[in-house]
């Protein structure tokens, strides 16, 4: 058993098929075959249970993923450790999010606090960043809404920011003329949205079925800048994060607030407890807590200059 068998085992674990997980390591299906085999000999007892045209853990794969994971984590802490030793203090964190909102703001406020440290961050649907999160491709997720805590899996999930939706009217709109909307308002005016599976779009359609509404959808895109310019373009009317349209000063007075209730988004930072070892957990967590209350500081301060 060598570490590499390990990292196999984990990807196959997580994709539950064995062909899919050969194509992502880049190997064939019958050599991974014969690998998780050697370890199912090793160990002395079947890891997996075929379900179908898929494999799944059984109660002895379940824990012995648990404990790989742990390994392969261990063993990644190697390099983190002899960097420190050798006064190499870089650290590199993969960050997913399912919105555009607030990623890039976090990702300049990161680099002027860590000059040293590197954040990668990536859009990515909510699916694939727990799939990430799980594999430890990605080392923390911002979702919204949040990510369950999955005991599984490791998964822990921190609720860091609560956000709610503005309206954003095109120049022209005779909208405007009102200090807040209601659907019944909004009813035949055509939608610019982000797309399925955003962040955005999974709040929005919690909402829109709350009150059995049903817009006419003009456009779709996840590129925030562009989905604005559609809106100013006349396309159609647009749900945004409150925070950023009041902290934009070309764009607060062309947004009127939504009278729902339940219009707010729960935005959550997860991680992996198995495949985070090495890496300054708390110290980012903390940096996002931060960036947070800042944030919302920020907001209220612009809500007080429209008012």
């Amino acid at each position: 058993m060598d570490i590499r068998d390990l990292r196999y085992f984990c990807v196959t674990a997580e994709l539950e098929h064995v062909t899919k997980a050969a194509e992502q390591l880049g190997v064939s299906q019958p050599f991974l075959t014969r690998i998780i085999g050697q370890l199912e000999k090793e160990i002395g007892v079947p890891l997996f249970d075929n379900v179908g045209r898929k494999i799944r853990l059984n109660q002895f794969g379940i824990t012995f993923y648990g404990l790989a994971k742990r390994a392969l984590a261990e063993f990644d802490n190697v390099t983190i450790e002899m960097d420190k030793l050798l006064d190499r203090h870089e650290q590199t964190i993969t960050f997913l999010a399912d919105s555009e909102g607030y990623s890039s703001e976090i990702a300049v406020r990161y680099k002027l606090a860590y000059p040293n440290s590197r954040l990668t961050i990536s859009y990515a649907p909510r699916k694939d960043i727990i799939d990430a999160l799980i594999s430890g491709t990605a080392d923390f997720g911002l979702c919204t809404p949040p990510i369950l805590d999955d005991p599984n899996y490791s998964l822990v999930t921190e609720t860091v920011f609560y956000d709610t939706a503005v309206i954003l009217l095109p120049p022209n709109s005779p909208l405007l003329e009102k200090t807040s909307l209601t659907f019944d308002d909004l009813r035949g005016e055509p939608l610019v949205s982000s797309m399925k599976d955003s962040g955005m779009r999974n709040n929005q359609a919690m909402v829109f079925e709350k009150y059995d509404f049903h817009p006419q959808t003009a456009c779709e895109t996840n590129d925030a800048e562009l989905l604005v310019k559609m809106v100013m373009s006349g396309l159609g009317y647009a749900m945004m994060p409150r925070s950023n349209m009041l902290q934009d000063e070309r764009l607060r007075k062309f947004c009127r607030p939504l009278d729902v209730p339940e219009n707010v988004a729960v935005i959550g930072i997860s991680y992996n407890k198995n495949t985070s070892v090495g890496k300054d957990v708390e110290g980012f967590l903390e940096f996002i807590r931060d960036f947070f209350r800042e944030w919302e500081e920020r907001t209220e301060k612009s809500a007080e200059g429209q008012a």
